[in-house]
């Protein structure tokens, strides 16, 4: 666990790239908890919970995004990495809660993890040259 936290990864390594955002990651995680121990059970009744919960997630990669950017020196290939990242553990989360608990097929899973991932690469490739250039502006 150790050796991971300090591998290095595009100049920064593993804790560099998630300490600073850690209650972001740790959101991102409770979110999607909630959506299969909530939302799941609640869908018919409260049909919206699950979109507000995508948006949780969603808002906080941007946050995290914007927050490595604008404290961190953090180039456009860390903010890529820092998207594989979120999606690992959002999607993996995930994947591993729909393979457990409600057996799904394998194709199933990968495309579910696939497009859940493609999501936060483009929350990632969209904000972070913005934020990037922003900074280099002076404007952020």
């Amino acid at each position: 666990m150790i050796i991971l936290l300090i591998m290095k990864v595009f100049g920064k390594s593993l804790s560099e790239y998630l300490l600073p955002v850690k209650f972001y990651v740790i959101g991102c995680i409770i979110v999607v908890l909630s959506q299969y121990l909530i939302g799941i059970p609640v869908q018919d009744a409260f049909p919206l919970f699950l979109n507000l919960t995508q948006a949780a997630w969603a808002l906080l990669v941007a946050l995290s995004v914007v927050k490595l950017i604008k404290h961190y020196d953090f180039s456009f290939k860390n903010v890529l990495f820092l998207g594989v990242l979120y999606s690992l553990i959002i999607h993996g989360l995930k994947v591993s809660i729909r393979a457990v608990f409600y057996a799904k097929p394998l194709d199933y899973l990968i495309n579910r993890f696939l497009y859940g991932s493609s999501l936060v690469m483009m929350i990632v490739l969209i904000l972070g040259p913005c934020f990037i250039y922003f900074k280099r502006k002076r404007l952020l």
